[in-house]
């Protein structure tokens, strides 16, 4: 049996994965890539003085690593909801039999 839970996770998550691949890749790259850019960013104008030391290289970097972060984040939670969406797939295919 489908939890309430387990349905919305099932609509929502084909809803998000509708299309092609890239344009979902596309979207939630560009998203983390700019959240984990302004953590970055503040964290290191808080704690640290590297834009002292650094200078103007240094937001090439964090945009570097804020793009790293975002794909990587991306391809994580894509593998991991296709994994949660055929574990459920498969447990109620079992279960109908």
């Amino acid at each position: 049996m489908i939890t309430n839970a387990e349905k919305r996770f099932i609509n929502q998550w084909l809803e998000q994965k509708s299309g092609p691949k890239w344009k979902y890749y596309l979207l939630f790259s560009t998203a983390w890539t700019v959240v984990s850019f302004l953590v970055i960013f503040f964290l290191t104008k808080l704690f640290t003085s590297l834009w002292e030391t650094g200078g103007q290289n240094l937001i090439y970097i964090f945009v570097g690593i804020s793009l790293l972060v975002g794909i990587f984040y991306t391809h994580f939670t894509y593998s991991s909801n296709e994994k949660k969406y055929h574990k459920i797939m498969k447990r109620e295919k079992g279960n109908a039999n």
